[in-house]
């Protein structure tokens, strides 16, 4: 959709533009308030356009207009654009390069700085945002683009606080270079609804994997990894029936401080914009206190569809804050369920039964474990809804999420968790 005051530059004319026009479907976008601040760019360049067929509002700093420095013509025309997105319900990317902030301009700058940052925080929740970071982004500037729902940083950009500290490490993806991170960017909105009243694009054509485990059940293709590097845990966005689910993969060892993180934040995102959570359960425990807490806060507030897949242990704290909270929950064949470590409760349970020789001790225990504390036991209890084998978890997790699409569940009225 374009009218006459559609633009569309070689890249050589402005760097700013020609990033947005990378971005943007055809390379078509409308700028706003190009005129302002005295006929100059004030620094970056502000627009609305398509992405993928969804309307998108999206700046990107200038670098070759005063270095991208922030000022108060910046900041306002930042603030344009964002009191843009909430008005038409539209995400906000923005795209960061810049050399600081022009000091001179002093407490009329920070004036102006402090309502740009108080109306991203209002947005949180409201529209998705994106920050895509090109080059040097620190100081105030810094602290507008982590604030974002989702960071996406090039190899060699910079975002602190300060100039001289070490880069941040919160980027959701990491990309080789600023053409990757632009594409990137592109493929995280194709999975976000544009805003926390309207659904997640659902994709028309379904490829179904070969079923061999739980990551398999999802339409094949469709698996968008955020927030790599931990090998206790996983998250991803993906589809399953073309509709968007918010994936969490725990792998088998203990949860540590950056899993914590990282988890929380993502049910936390997906339950404000109403994105269904599944996850995978196949892990003993927690590495602290707090970080139980906080996992069992994050799946207790979040009044969107959620799905437990017991693929190996649940065990204790884990068991209580995941599937506890579940709407639904299958295990696959052979999962455990347990209050403590499996081989403690063995022992605890079996006791003088294991005054016999240690190998013998071994081939009781594990009889035990796959007898006493099986998921098909806990699922005769009633404790779990189903138990499958990995060939029919894709049918099942379908059907549950079906039944849960109309799920309505009013949060107790309150300001915010204290948590």
């Amino acid at each position: 959709m374009s009218n006459n005051n559609d633009i569309k530059v070689r890249s050589a004319d402005n760097k700013a533009k020609a990033t947005l026009e990378q971005f943007f479907d055809n390379g078509v976008f409308t700028e706003v308030n190009s005129a302002f601040a005295e006929g100059n760019l004030a620094e970056a360049v502000c627009g609305y356009g398509y992405v993928d067929g969804m309307a998108v509002c999206a700046f990107c700093q200038d670098i070759s207009e005063s270095d991208g420095a922030m000022s108060t013509a910046q900041a306002k025309k930042l603030t344009y654009i964002y009191e843009l997105a909430l008005k038409i319900g539209a995400p906000v990317v923005g795209f960061y390069n810049s050399k600081g902030a022009r000091i001179s301009e002093g407490n009329v700058l920070l004036d102006a700085l402090s309502k740009l940052l108080s109306l991203s925080s209002k947005l949180s929740g409201v529209v998705s945002q994106i920050s895509v970071v090109l080059g040097k982004c620190v100081g105030t500037t810094a602290l507008l683009a982590s604030n974002a729902d989702f960071v996406i940083k090039s190899e060699d950009a910079v975002l602190a606080l300060d100039a001289n500290a070490k880069s941040c490490n919160c980027a959701a993806i990491n990309a080789k270079d600023e053409a990757e991170a632009i594409d990137a960017a592109k493929a995280l909105i194709t999975y976000l609804p544009s805003n926390n009243l309207a659904l997640s694009p659902a994709a028309l054509d379904v490829e179904v994997n070969a079923a061999s485990d739980f990551m398999s059940a999802f339409d094949a293709n469709t698996t968008l990894e955020l927030y790599k590097g931990s090998e206790a845990s996983a998250t991803y966005l993906a589809r399953l029936e073309g509709n968007v689910v918010g994936v969490v993969n725990t792998t088998g060892k203990a949860l540590e401080k950056d899993d914590i993180k990282k988890i929380t934040k993502f049910v936390k995102f997906c339950d404000a914009f109403s994105i269904p959570v599944v996850t995978a359960v196949d892990c003993e425990g927690f590495k602290c206190l707090g970080g139980a807490k906080k996992v069992l806060s994050a799946y207790s507030e979040a009044t969107t569809a959620k799905l437990s897949v017991i693929t190996g242990k649940a065990v204790g704290a884990v068991y209580l804050s995941v599937v506890g909270n579940s709407d639904f929950t299958v295990a696959l064949e052979g999962a455990t369920v347990s209050p403590i470590k499996p081989e403690a409760a063995a022992y605890i349970m079996l006791g003088d039964k294991l005054s016999i020789p240690v190998a013998e001790q071994d081939k009781l225990i594990a009889e035990f474990i796959a007898n006493d504390l099986s998921a098909l036991n806990a699922a005769k209890s009633g404790y779990i809804n189903d138990v499958v084998a990995v060939d029919d978890l894709r049918a099942r997790m379908v059907s549950a999420l079906d039944i849960l699409s109309s799920k309505r569940e009013a949060a107790i009225p309150k300001k915010h968790t204290t948590v």
